[in-house]
């Protein structure tokens, strides 16, 4: 049993014995009776004193098949300092993923896509927050390698939010298509926005037709739907909210210009 896994049911049995109380049931007392000593086995070389605590509270519980609150608040607190330990060493071992966001796209939307990427850069993103194949500033760079090589890298290195700029061009295009498999196989977050031109009804492939997206050219829904992909950008990145006046503007500004593409 991994240690992530006997932490996990070990807090489980410990949450479910403080709910129910005097009506734990025998499977409880098994589950308990098993776990607690491999907690205490597993990490006593690092927690003495926490792992001695633990193994005589459990020892007295298991005895006398009774427990009070209190009995469950000592053996918590002493666990909570082991699992704060390990968590921190597990959080060194294995820091978190920079979170990320990827434009998918065919070369052939590079106008539109250029205005978007615009847009997303007057809200606070930059070449470190954002990759985009095409434009400059946020593309690969010179002496990268071999731009696939470098793409499996950004798929594996970083916690990506995804956005595909779905149209035709996007559907003929063989890299874009890599991107979505990608995408869906890794389990990344992503948003499908449909370029000008782009139904609902032409969505194929991994992307599912039936989730959230909007088209740019629904002049009805694209101010809405627009701003809640901005909070949803926002939110992932951790970036500073932008002034609503602002906002507005710029946004207004991007839909003047595709309109007019």
């Amino acid at each position: 049993m991994q240690d992530g896994e006997l932490i996990y049911r070990f807090r489980k049995i410990l949450d479910l014995m403080r709910a129910v109380g005097r009506r734990f049931l025998s499977d409880g007392w098994k589950e308990f009776e098993l776990i607690s000593p491999l907690f205490v086995q597993r990490f006593d070389y690092i927690y003495p004193n926490e792992c001695t605590i633990i193994r005589n509270y459990t020892k007295e519980i298991l005895s006398s098949k009774k427990y009070n609150s209190n009995d469950l608040r000592v053996i918590r607190d002493a666990m909570d300092v082991i699992v704060d330990g390990y968590e921190d060493k597990e959080r060194k071992l294995h820091p978190p993923k920079p979170n990320k966001v990827f434009i998918s796209h065919a070369e052939k939307d590079k106008k539109i896509v250029e205005k978007f990427v615009g847009l997303l850069n007057r809200i606070g993103l930059n070449s470190n927050t954002l990759f985009c194949s095409s434009i400059p500033g946020f593309k690969i760079k010179q002496g990268s390698g071999d731009i696939f090589d470098y793409l499996r890298s950004e798929f594996n290195n970083n916690n990506l939010f995804v956005i595909f700029m779905l149209s035709q061009n996007f559907y003929e295009s063989v890299a874009c298509l890599n991107e979505m498999g990608a995408a869906w196989v890794l389990q990344k977050q992503y948003q499908s926005i449909l370029l000008p031109g782009f139904n609902f009804k032409d969505i194929e492939g991994a992307i599912n037709s039936r989730d959230i997206s909007f088209r740019l050219d629904d002049k009805y829904n694209r101010i809405s739907a627009m701003g809640e992909f901005k909070d949803n950008i926002i939110s992932f990145l951790q970036l500073n909210s932008v002034d609503s006046s602002a906002w507005d503007y710029y946004r207004e500004q991007f839909f003047e210009e595709i309109d007019n593409i």
